[in-house]
């Protein structure tokens, strides 16, 4: 009789019968809702607006370049990349065949950066808050650039010139 619980009725003690009818027992209060459901309608709700306001932003009629990029009157095309927590902003820069590129770039991180091209064109090591300008000249192909400190290619730290309408 002792290994058993003493809360337990049994057929040689009914009053632990009785004893389970008057204890208070537990109310459970349903939740309005689930905290991930909640969240998670949440999320979708701002995917959903994200969705909305990229659309509508790619009706635009007059297709003007991202900003910090301007194109002059003889098709010179100067691109403002900024160096900031391990990435190249814009990462990919797209061009028609034939475009002169003139990429300004500044570092905005804390590190020293600089960017490097496949066609042997590279800026100096630059340190925070400064600035360099990078003639590429006129652009036929696709160019990768990197940042040539070590580690900071493996990292990301990538920028793409791709020539469209080809």
């Amino acid at each position: 009789m002792f290994h058993r619980d003493i809360r337990h009725s049994t057929r040689l003690n009914p009053a632990n019968r009785l004893c389970r009818h008057t204890r208070p027992r537990r109310v459970t209060v349903p939740r309005a809702s689930h905290p991930r459901h909640v969240t998670a309608v949440g999320r979708v709700a701002v995917c959903a607006t994200v969705f909305a306001v990229a659309a509508l932003g790619g009706c635009s009629t007059d297709p003007e370049p991202a900003g910090g990029t301007t194109v002059a009157a003889d098709g010179t095309m100067t691109v403002s990349v900024v160096m900031k927590d391990m990435r190249f902003e814009p990462s990919v820069i797209e061009v028609e065949p034939g475009t002169h590129v003139i990429l300004e770039t500044t570092n905005a991180d804390s590190m020293p950066h600089d960017l490097v091209f496949e066609n042997d064109l590279s800026t100096e090591l630059l340190a925070r808050d400064s600035s360099a300008t990078l003639d590429l000249g006129v652009v036929d192909e696709d160019l990768d650039g990197w940042c040539s400190v070590s580690g900071h290619r493996a990292a990301g730290m990538t920028l793409t010139i791709e020539v469209t309408g080809a």
